[in-house]
């Protein structure tokens, strides 16, 4: 069965371009990968939450991104490394450092606790995919909420082929012969790109082996987070960039490829640049 993408088409054709969110919205004792984080996305006119899936040894499902367990629990093992009951004592230590009453979410403590209206961009549950589908399908009530993401390998591919239902999905993009990979499955319900530009020139999103996206209803999405002061995303197009030296030289420019999604880390500044935009 192949989830039905009109909600999400609905949602691309209200606005000049979505906005997305990284983690959700988060900051002060507002923890990133959490359902407070969804909700303070919605206050600030986001239109999709990025998750993270992470795996405990018991094999139960929660909303972390592995390798922040230092900054975040003041753990050294990996998340994946640690039982059920070890992760669900762990306490979040909030942007100063200081420990807060807010724990590690389950999947479905997540699931619960936000809006089931919520387009929610789940990242990094490729590895999990053989296991994380079959238990994404108990919570149908967000079926055609919930888009998947991942590098387009084919070992990854042929889960989500073979997955009898098909959820809607966007693969992470760094180069077009990636895109070759994804003609052998015919079968997934792709309804977008995420498109990782590293050339000065833009050659990739500026490709016309790219037309048949840009012209069809396809989320053409690019990053703009500041991972580091080395990683980049979108050609050096990024938040920093945006916020320090206005958002024309950094959003407006990423637009202009035909890009019509962006993930940011400052959704708000983001959402008052769409809004001037539309004037």
């Amino acid at each position: 069965m192949k989830i039905n993408s009109q909600l999400f088409k609905q949602k691309m054709n209200e606005q000049d371009f979505l906005i997305l969110v990284h983690r959700g919205s988060h900051s002060g004792n507002i923890i990133e990968n959490t359902s407070d984080a969804a909700k303070v996305s919605l206050v600030q006119q986001v239109d999709m939450v990025e998750i993270d899936i992470s795996k405990s040894t018991d094999g139960d499902f929660f909303i972390f991104h592995d390798g922040g367990e230092e900054r975040l629990l003041h753990e050294k093992r990996n998340i994946q490394e640690l039982s059920t009951t070890e992760i669900k004592a762990k306490y979040y230590y909030n942007s100063l450092d200081e420990q807060v009453d807010k724990k590690v979410e389950s999947f479905d403590y997540y699931y619960q606790h936000i809006d089931h209206q919520t387009f929610i961009n789940i990242d990094r549950s490729w590895n999990y995919w053989q296991t994380f589908l079959p238990f994404l399908d108990q919570y149908s009530a967000m079926h055609e909420y919930f888009v998947l993401k991942s590098p387009p390998k084919r070992e990854y591919l042929q889960i989500l082929n073979n997955h009898p239902i098909k959820y809607l999905y966007f693969p992470i993009i760094t180069d077009l012969e990636q895109l070759k990979v994804l003609a052998e499955f015919p079968d997934l319900n792709i309804v977008g790109l995420e498109i990782i530009e590293t050339t000065p020139n833009l050659d990739l999103i500026n490709s016309p082996i790219l037309d048949k996206y840009r012209q069809g209803e396809y989320m053409l999405l690019a990053n703009s987070i500041k991972l580091n002061s080395k990683t980049k995303l979108f050609s050096g197009l990024d938040d920093n960039l945006a916020l320090l030296d206005g958002p024309k030289v950094s959003w407006g420019k990423i637009l202009k490829t035909g890009i019509n999604a962006i993930q940011t880390d400052w959704p708000d500044v983001l959402y008052r640049y769409r809004c001037s935009q539309q004037k």
